[in-house]
């Protein structure tokens, strides 16, 4: 749980040296970029990682060195869509189009990764991995303020990116025992394609419905005001950034190696559930507490020019709520074998968020618009929790109880303001 915080704390760490650093016009070309990069990524994603902790053979030689080998391609083949598509791009949100064509590598360089992570996570080797995940964090930030604090303009962030991305991926090899080769074994391949097409339609159901409201907005508001969205956006998406990792990195191995063996009183079902709990509480006492003095945690933090983001963070953090608890019973639908599930609640997601979005803006401008995310989070987390009802590992009451204690908690926290004479932490909001 400690390399989670320290993630956690790195994110935000990072945020908040970039908005002193940056202004909020660059932070929101970063968040273009970042909805573009992320794009090009999950829609030809063919769940890699989600193949070798599944199949049988994700410990063979060849089967590891076909995933290596198509992952290079999709990501070739990724970089070259996006660069042909890089002056559209730029001419929709006025950006320059060289940050565009610089931005098209990304894909290629997250694809030459190696599969160690892979592996990793279908062992069950979670401390390890973490460490890693937490040292290339650590070293991505390092390089993203060097290059703020350098350039001080749009390209800071896409070099960032880059540069990120490419030391990532270099990281990967010396974790590996045996040295990959390219290889494109039939039989693998089948096997790969047979499974993931579940996942690519999830994936981009998965895109539409995180990033829409990015993409959206950053064609019918400023760039600054993007921005100063990005910056509450990332702050919202902390919990279930963690929780997403905690979901893929522990709950779906464990599903998927005890398949089966959670009938009620059984022990995996009991580790389980008591995995989730200590998360949750600890996750429940953070985002209830961060909603309720995200006004002035914003203002103390980032500055006046970002104000506006203290009321977009209690409204977002109300939503990474519910969405900490759809990844959770995401994480256990894929363990449970179910792909098509998760595509399932994925569609729902942006079918609401696509509705409530734009209809949220015309009516009621950003407070309208920041609604379509709790509403497309809890339709999200109603359609999981029928699938997992459906292979046997569904923990409701334990939801609607650590759910509850959320409420009271945030309830408490805005009687002391208002018993203080603090007012709310939405007053900004109209």
């Amino acid at each position: 749980m400690g390399t989670y915080v320290a993630s956690t704390a790195l994110r935000f760490g990072g945020n908040i040296i970039l908005s002193r650093v940056l202004g909020p016009e660059i932070m929101g070309v970063a968040v273009i970029a970042q909805a573009i990069r992320n794009g090009c990524e999950l829609l030809s994603d063919f769940g890699f990682e989600q193949n070798v902790v599944r199949s049988p053979n994700g410990e063979d030689g060849g089967f590891l060195d076909t995933i290596w080998t198509m992952q290079i391609l999709r990501g070739a083949i990724v970089s070259l869509a996006c660069l042909a598509l890089a002056p559209l791009l730029a001419r929709s949100y006025g950006i320059d189009v060289a940050l565009m064509i610089a931005l098209s590598a990304a894909p290629l360089l997250t694809s030459l990764t190696s599969t160690a992570p892979y592996t990793m996570a279908r062992q069950l080797e979670v401390k390890r991995r973490n460490l890693f995940e937490l040292g290339s964090e650590a070293a991505g930030l390092a390089i993203t303020v060097a290059l703020a604090v350098t350039l001080r303009s749009a390209w800071a962030p896409i070099l960032a990116i880059l540069l990120s991305f490419a030391l990532r991926s270099a990281l990967t090899y010396p974790l590996l025992h045996r040295r990959p080769t390219l290889r494109f074994d039939r039989a693998h391949v089948r096997e790969i394609v047979h499974y993931s097409k579940w996942i690519m339609l999830s994936s981009l159901a998965f895109y539409a419905a995180i990033y829409i409201d990015r993409l959206y907005l950053g064609a019918v508001v400023t760039l600054a005001m993007l921005g100063i969205y990005g910056l509450a956006r990332s702050i919202g998406d902390l919990p279930n950034t963690v929780a997403g990792r905690l979901g893929f990195q522990v709950v779906f191995p464990f599903v998927a190696h005890n398949d089966g063996g959670f009938a009620p009183g059984s022990t995996a079902r009991r580790e389980l559930g008591r995995t989730r709990a200590h998360f949750l509480i600890l996750v429940l006492i953070g985002v209830a507490t961060v909603m309720a003095w995200a006004d002035m945690a914003v203002l103390a933090l980032y500055g006046a020019r970002f104000a506006a983001a203290g009321w977009m963070v209690c409204v977002l953090l109300a939503g990474s709520w519910i969405a900490v608890l759809a990844s959770l019973g995401e994480a256990t639908v894929f363990g449970g074998g179910k792909p098509s599930n998760v595509s399932t609640a994925n569609l729902l997601r942006f079918a609401v968020m696509g509705a409530v979005l734009p209809l949220g803006f015309h009516w009621g401008g950003m407070p309208g618009a920041l609604l379509a995310l709790p509403a497309s989070e809890l339709v999200r987390y109603l359609s999981l929790l029928r699938a997992q009802y459906r292979i046997g590992v569904a923990f409701v009451a334990q939801d609607v109880a650590l759910t509850l204690a959320f409420a009271t908690l945030f309830g408490g926290w805005i009687a002391l303001r208002l018993a203080l004479g603090l007012g709310v932490p939405w007053a900004l909001m109209g």
